[in-house]
């Protein structure tokens, strides 16, 4: 059976149709070595049309841009294919991976303990924190404020519910439109820490992005530091292939930290076509997914 390639769709300059936003420009270039590569306008998809610049692309395709909404992913996948092109990962499985809510049951016993509203109201929060105590983190079921720390991340003291107020009240205020679902609070957990952000004074612990292509992982690498090399031990590894067998997705990353008893936690999931390489360079990146479409047939959804 012949290799199955695979085509990749990047964000266009929004100045310039025809070339890549120049965020991906490292990407781009090293994708388009083995793949076919395309071109859209996030700026009209968001406003429901679908414009396609770059290579004619038809068939498998993995999205490499920013972040965007269940509803957006829907109408862009819908869109899409109704023009051959299908993207590997479902809206559901978007979902799943892309939500905290979506992916959290099946992984609560290695994650932080977890709650959540679904509605971004202050007040409802509120009542779920009444049983809860010590520090936690505020965030939406996609992102936290984690560069504003201080007064919009890190909450010290849950009990203390003029503090708790103010910092998810800061937190829903300044997400404004881009809060997505809920609003979560997750249980600060004490990691091994290599430092402070010197801007925010975010702690910065050791912690691992695991990128998972079919089923397999593709590479596992330190999600802050450009000169350690992942230190995973083999059983550590072993681990993290038991957590693999979970998914039920072609391509999702797994964000992994140390804690400081020396142990491993999983931190967060993503949809893969919306994560960053972090460390990873993207030669590399794109070499790796290019040795992997081997002779296993992929669709869209889960692979078999």
């Amino acid at each position: 059976m012949q290799k199955q390639n695979i085509n990749f769709l990047f964000c266009n300059h929004p100045l310039y149709p025809k070339k890549v936003d120049e965020d991906y420009i490292e990407e781009y270039e090293a994708a388009r070595e083995q793949h076919p590569c395309a071109l859209f306008s996030f700026e009209d998809m968001e406003q429901g049309e679908l414009s396609l610049f770059g290579d004619s692309i038809s068939g498998l395709t993995i999205y490499r841009g920013w972040m965007m909404k269940p509803e957006m992913y829907q109408q862009f996948y819908s869109l899409l294919e109704e023009r051959g092109i299908v993207l590997i990962n479902t809206p559901e499985e978007y979902n799943r991976y892309h939500l905290l809510p979506g992916w959290y049951e099946d992984f609560s016993a290695v994650t932080a303990m977890s709650v959540w509203e679904t509605e971004g109201e202050l007040e409802n929060i509120l009542r779920e924190s009444r049983s809860l105590k010590g520090s936690y983190i505020v965030k939406d079921y996609v992102k936290s404020r984690k560069h504003e720390w201080q007064d919009a991340c890190f909450i010290h003291d849950i009990e203390d519910v003029a503090d708790a107020t103010k910092i998810i009240g800061n937190f829903v205020e300044r997400q404004g439109d881009s809060l997505t679902g809920g609003i979560v609070l997750r249980k600060f957990e004490n990691l091994r820490r290599l430092g402070n952000h010197e801007k925010s004074g975010m702690p910065i612990s050791e912690e691992y992005r695991v990128f998972i292509y079919k089923g397999q992982i593709l590479k596992v690498d330190d999600y802050w530091s450009t000169t350690c090399e992942a230190s995973i031990s083999e059983d550590e590894y072993a681990w993290i292939q038991s957590l693999v067998k979970k998914i039920k997705s072609n391509f999702v990353t797994m964000d992994l930290a140390r804690k400081k008893d020396g142990t491993l936690m999983v931190m967060e999931l993503g949809d893969g076509q919306v994560s960053g390489l972090q460390q990873v360079e993207a030669k590399e990146f794109y070499e790796l997914v290019g040795r992997i479409c081997d002779n296993k047939t992929l669709k869209s959804g889960f692979y078999i």
